[in-house]
């Protein structure tokens, strides 16, 4: 019997030590979470595409704030624009160059981005719609003390929005 008792316990053992281990449990799987897909961005619509291409042409002289006619050629085209889409916005924002006082430059900065907001009011555009504002010297377009910097430095730029959606930058893009 004592044979029988050993052979048992040494088949356990070889049974124990010569049979492979089971593979531990794989964990359970977590679903697989893919990245959603990329949002796309909206396109601009083709009227405010527009209007950007048509601000990015209001210039003024040297200590000026009349519009030049190629200004106002291209704010009779954005009036049209305008009154044909009543959901955009569009801040005005008037630019100097360097030459001159602070106080000076934000003021002729003043005076253009109203020149701009006086002459869409004259085309019908409802002042609910366009507001202005001055940066002065403050936004240089080009920073160098140069004419031709200064010639860009003498502007007005243009944030437009429409239906509540971002405001698409004008010439300050």
């Amino acid at each position: 019997m004592i044979r029988i008792n050993s052979f048992a316990t040494l088949l356990g053992l070889l049974a124990l030590v010569g049979c492979p281990k089971a593979p531990p449990p794989e964990p359970p799987s977590e679903p697989v979470v893919t990245a959603p897909e990329e949002v796309k961005k909206r396109e601009v619509p083709a009227p405010v595409a527009e209007l950007v291409k048509n601000f990015n042409r209001v210039f003024f002289d040297f200590d000026s704030a009349e519009l030049s006619a190629e200004g106002r050629s291209a704010l009779d085209a954005n009036a049209v624009i305008l009154g044909e889409y009543a959901d955009i916005r569009v801040e005005v924002q008037g630019h100097a160059d360097e030459r001159g006082t602070t106080e000076y430059n934000l003021a002729l900065g003043q005076k253009r981005a109203d020149a701009v907001v006086r002459y869409l009011l004259s085309r019908n555009v409802s002042t609910a719609r366009v507001k202005s504002v001055s940066y002065g010297e403050e936004r240089p377009s080009d920073g160098r003390s140069v004419e031709t910097a200064w010639s860009a430095n003498r502007r007005a730029e243009f944030v437009v929005s429409w239906s509540g959606d971002a405001p698409v930058r004008g010439t300050t893009n």
